[in-house]
């Protein structure tokens, strides 16, 4: 393929994806819960041609029509009726206003027609969020640009791969690759989906200053974790940062009179050579005990990403509890691995203020994180994020993965017995941490990583310990410390904001990526695998040894809770304001009738 033809490709294949995330949360967030959305042909086709369907699609599924405010309309063909709005697209979308000839929108135009309408139903106006979609789109061709070459190792190859194959991101978010990147930065440099490492950055400090917090590590591992300390002079250590992070940290004016007195040795790009993973602000250094988890002062999707200097608490107060959990409680968290983070560090001037040393800690504060690869093995470990997401034809990674083991397509009950492997390890320790513990995790697919077996599932790792939270009415009171006010209000949510953050990351995020990817073809899996999840959460409530009201509903059929990505965009807010709406269960007709 040639430049101008992987231009071509790339820009297509793009704005397919952006438009697909744009639709999921149209449906998501919107037409679902205000039941604007049917499964029936238009009563007028003009516009509509029979051929203008995506190349080797055939016509085959389902009519969807969106009603939308002022007259407006927006048609596809889908591949299946889903409760969770999780679909095949299988044509191009068309649009129409006035009851007028349908006809096909450009990217933009489609981008625009959407945001008035959403605009419009939520009563709220983002002048930003055109741009960062248009942002998002122009970086996703680039990404597919690159990965189109030759030779590149197939996302499902092994681990790093896998955090650098996420090209197309969140597919339930408006703007998945949306990122506030420094204009003189090169994003390619530090880009996971280029396939890029790079040396970390590091500085030198006094150790007067310097916070180190650890579980069963003294402060010479810490320090060594972070950073060759050879280069440090005595008194003084060295810290790693993200290079951008250095970049915006070394040009602040706070900063520069201490660069210039020698009170901060910069000493350049000289760390350890590391890939950037997913994320963009954890790396992995092969053979390393650890992965490095810095900050970025840099908003990417809804939020900056920078180590508030609570949560650099929090990691090890969340570490603390889980050693704690797993060495008197094994037998109440259902199978529970979780990814340890036993330390973390910050700098600030020994002589700085109370902001000024918040600030500083911020941008400097760093933890560590196990690197899980050392025993499970690089080759088998595989984030579920991109194991369940596309490539660059749009079609799931996962089925050339599994045909590798299977020496061809899996069968329908092969795919079904998969699926019973991975829903189970997924399900049984987030629902018991939360009933038996008052634990609430945030098991969406990025914080997933399953450890397979020539294919087939044999655990499912939990990681990142900022988003795991604690019941106000129970999980609190699970720890055996003193907190700091802020840090015990970062941890502590109440019952019903857990169940919700639960019940979106499991079976919106999660499960029902997942059935999409190994239904992709075979649309009559879906409600099979579901049936399985049905079943599967009576035998995990069979299991629990506390009430556990809010999963006797969901069993009895109660709507799942669905975190609201585009409205919180919608009314330019953080990620943490997120609402939510809800969806109607896959099982939930089959209870009814039963």
């Amino acid at each position: 393929m040639n430049d101008p033809d992987r231009t071509a490709v790339s820009r297509v294949v793009s704005e397919l994806a952006a438009s697909h995330a744009l639709l999921n949360c149209l449906i998501k967030e919107f037409a679902l819960p205000e039941n604007r959305l049917s499964y029936a042909w238009p009563s007028e086709m003009n516009g509509i041609a029979p051929g203008s369907y995506l190349a080797g699609v055939d016509w085959k599924g389902l009519p969807l029509v969106i009603e939308l405010p002022r007259e407006r309309q927006f048609f596809v063909m889908v591949d299946r009726h889903d409760t969770l709005g999780s679909q095949r697209y299988l044509s191009d979308v068309y649009s129409r206003s006035n009851g007028g000839p349908w006809s096909c929108p450009s990217f933009s135009e489609f981008v625009e027609q959407l945001l008035c309408a959403c605009q419009h139903m939520a009563d709220a106006e983002n002048h930003e969020l055109l741009e960062q979609i248009l942002q998002s789109q122009h970086l996703t061709a680039a990404i597919v640009g690159h990965n189109l070459q030759p030779r590149l190792d197939d996302p499902l190859s092994d681990y790093i791969a896998s955090e650098q194959g996420l090209w197309f991101g969140h597919p339930n978010h408006p703007a998945p690759k949306a990122r506030l990147w420094p204009a003189e930065l090169s994003q390619q440099a530090y880009a996971p989906e280029f396939r890029v490492s790079t040396q970390l950055h590091l500085i030198e400090v006094p150790l007067d200053g310097l916070r180190i917090s650890a579980n069963e590590l003294s402060d010479a591992q810490v320090l060594s974790g972070f950073a060759d300390q050879q280069l440090a002079r005595p008194g003084h250590a060295i810290l790693c940062l993200h290079p951008v992070q250095a970049q915006l940290f070394l040009d602040d004016p706070r900063v520069r009179p201490l660069v210039a007195s020698g009170g901060i040795i910069d000493h350049g790009q000289r760390g350890a050579w590391a890939c950037p993973t997913a994320s963009m602000r954890t790396w992995y250094v092969d053979g390393h005990d650890y992965f490095i988890k810095g900050s970025l002062n840099v908003r990417i999707t809804n939020c900056v990403r920078k180590n508030a200097w609570y949560e650099l608490e929090s990691a090890l107060v969340i570490d603390r509890l889980f050693r704690r959990l797993q060495r008197l409680h094994t037998a109440t968290l259902g199978g529970l691995t979780v990814v340890a983070e036993p330390a973390s560090l910050s700098w600030a001037p020994a002589t700085s203020g109370a902001d000024d040393d918040h600030w500083f800690r911020e941008q400097t504060g760093a933890i560590l994180r196990e690197n899980f690869c050392l025993r499970t093995g690089a080759d088998c470990s595989l984030m579920a994020g991109t194991l369940f997401a596309r490539d660059e034809q749009l079609k799931p990674l996962v089925h050339d993965f599994l045909g590798r083991f299977k020496r061809g397509a899996p069968s329908d009950g092969q795919l079904l017995e998969w699926f019973d492997r991975y829903q189970t390890l997924l399900l049984r320790p987030v629902l018991a941490l939360f009933f038996n513990h008052g634990v609430v995790m945030e098991p969406h697919l990025q914080n997933c990583v399953l450890v397979h077996d020539n294919g087939r599932p044999v655990q499912l790792l939990l990681r990142d310990f900022e988003g795991v939270k604690l019941t106000e009415e129970w999980g609190v009171h699970q720890l055996d410390e003193d907190l700091h006010p802020r840090v015990r209000r970062s941890l502590s949510y109440s019952r019903k904001q857990g169940w919700q953050r639960i019940s979106y990351c499991l079976f919106v995020n999660n499960l029902s990526e997942a059935v999409l990817a190994l239904s992709w073809e075979r649309p009559h899996l879906a409600s099979r695998m579901w049936q399985r999840v049905a079943k599967r959460l009576v035998d995990v409530r069979n299991e629990l040894t506390r009430a556990a009201p809010e999963l006797d509903a969901l069993i009895a059929g109660q709507a799942i809770a669905c975190k609201t990505n585009l409205k919180v965009r919608l009314a330019a807010r953080a990620d943490r304001h997120a609402g939510y709406v809800e969806l109607s269960s896959p099982w939930a007709g089959e209870v009814s009738h039963g």
